[in-house]
């Protein structure tokens, strides 16, 4: 039986890809793991390398314990939203965990990470913690949360808020039937990918736990997307996250999420990723769509004066109607 399916998309990443595998094979759990290797046709030797090393005596003993390997290629670049999608398709496992091949995990991950949704009953979210290991980066919590909720709202709260929960969707065991039952696969064709399928994912997880023990070594790597900024990737990126947010408001915490989207919007306002006026309005109007008449009122006047402490009696005015 397959527990977790642990989903690693390859692109260029061959000075990487060795230690990421090597923290595979390392797992203290030997048994009830597949690993699914996405080749998303990058320009190195990135998955010649992951070949190679499937060959070895050490990975073949690893194969023999119970670690299951694939690699499935995609005919071209696709980009890392649809490799992690294609990896979701080809899961058996009951839990999926997204790896990014830049990184690592620890020896105990899987392990503990199991061992923390069984504690609690089979739940839809466990979330990983990150090492502060000199060199890589801390994205842990950043405001302590309970070990363990079963309340809808308070699971919900935890992903939609940024100060709490880092915006990623790798270090998380997230149930496999979850995804396929709400069709809660990744937006392809942006960048920014975690934070949309973060705001989708919070629309149906009811039961959530956060296992305290390191799992992660996020590396920092200058050449990953996250840190090569493409201005026009990041325009459309945000579009599409501000529209797909105002548009799927539900009825669950309508507050926190007009809190991200106006987060989201005030971000890209800074950032002064918009210099057309008629794309910015856009943008505007469709937070504003969703706001009531006061909330509007305040909204327009936190553009105009980008005063602080109107911004912060608006996020009260949305939690007070919620």
């Amino acid at each position: 039986m397959i527990k977790v399916s642990i989903i690693i998309p390859i692109y260029n990443v061959k000075d990487y890809i060795t230690d990421c595998l090597n923290s595979v094979i390392a797992q203290t759990l030997k048994s009830g793991i597949e690993c699914i290797l996405v080749d998303d046709c990058g320009q190195d030797d990135s998955v010649a390398i992951a070949k190679k090393l499937l060959k070895t005596q050490e990975y073949m003993d690893a194969i023999k314990q119970g670690i299951d390997f694939m690699i499935l290629h995609h005919e071209h670049n696709r980009g890392l939203s649809a490799a992690r999608n294609t990896g979701i398709g080809a899961a058996r496992g009951k839990y999926v965990f997204f790896l990014d091949s830049d990184d690592e995990i620890l020896p105990n991950c899987i392990e503990d990470m199991l061992a923390t949704s069984e504690r609690y009953g089979d739940i839809d979210l466990v979330q990983g913690s990150y090492t502060k290991t000199p060199g890589y980066i801390n994205t842990s919590l950043k405001r302590p949360f309970e070990d363990f909720t079963d309340d809808r709202k308070k699971a919900k709260a935890c992903l939609l808020s940024y100060d709490i929960n880092p915006v990623t969707a790798q270090n998380r065991l997230v149930r496999r039937q979850l995804i396929l039952d709400n069709d809660i696969y990744f937006k392809e064709g942006i960048i920014h990918e975690d934070n949309h399928w973060t705001f989708f994912l919070a629309k149906h997880i009811k039961t959530m736990a956060i296992c305290k023990i390191p799992t992660y070594y996020h590396r920092y790597n200058p050449n990953s997307i996250t840190h090569c900024r493409n201005m026009e990737k990041e325009i459309f990126a945000y579009s599409t996250l501000i529209n797909d947010f105002s548009s799927s408001i539900d009825p669950i915490l309508p507050g926190h999420q007009k809190e991200l989207l106006l987060n989201t919007l005030t971000m890209t306002l800074n950032a002064g990723y918009y210099h057309d006026e008629f794309h910015k309005c856009n943008l505007i109007d469709a937070v504003m769509s969703k706001n009531n008449i006061f909330e509007k009122i305040l909204l327009k006047r936190y553009i105009t004066s980008r005063d602080s402490k109107v911004l912060h009696l608006l996020i009260r005015l949305f939690k007070f109607m919620e």
